[in-house]
């Protein structure tokens, strides 16, 4: 059976003897947050991957692992991840926002959507 991207880190993080606090503090995430990318319980974003790569010194593609669609898994692309309020949530950091925070949140979303709605209508020329 192949790694999950978690385990990867997991191993890549404790074979160099590192803490997950460290590798958090660096990558600017909650040690919680980490603690559940590693655990194959939360999304991660191919930035924070790549952030959390880096400070443990691994290439990013050593990590990585894409879901196969034809094993019913499937790539998010900005649509997905923009149709779900809470999986932007839970990239802030993996800590629940204060209400203020959640409304911002709430209200950029709505304009980037128009904005990736825009932007698609106009390459397929309905704009």
């Amino acid at each position: 059976m192949l790694e999950t991207q978690g385990q990867r880190l997991r191993r890549a993080r404790e074979e160099r003897g590192m803490k997950q606090g460290h590798i958090a503090r660096e990558a600017h995430i909650t040690q919680a947050h980490l603690s559940r990318i590693e655990n194959d319980e939360s999304g991660v974003t191919d930035h924070t991957l790549r952030k959390i790569a880096e400070v443990i010194g691994i290439p990013f593609e050593d990590v990585v692992v894409r879901k196969d669609p034809a094993k019913g898994g499937s790539i998010n692309n900005i649509d997905d991840v923009l149709s779900s309020e809470s999986a932007m949530i839970r990239f802030l950091n993996g800590e629940r926002p204060d209400k203020e925070t959640y409304e911002w949140v709430r209200r950029s979303l709505a304009v980037i959507r128009a904005e990736v709605r825009r932007r698609n209508d106009a390459v397929k020329g309905l704009y």
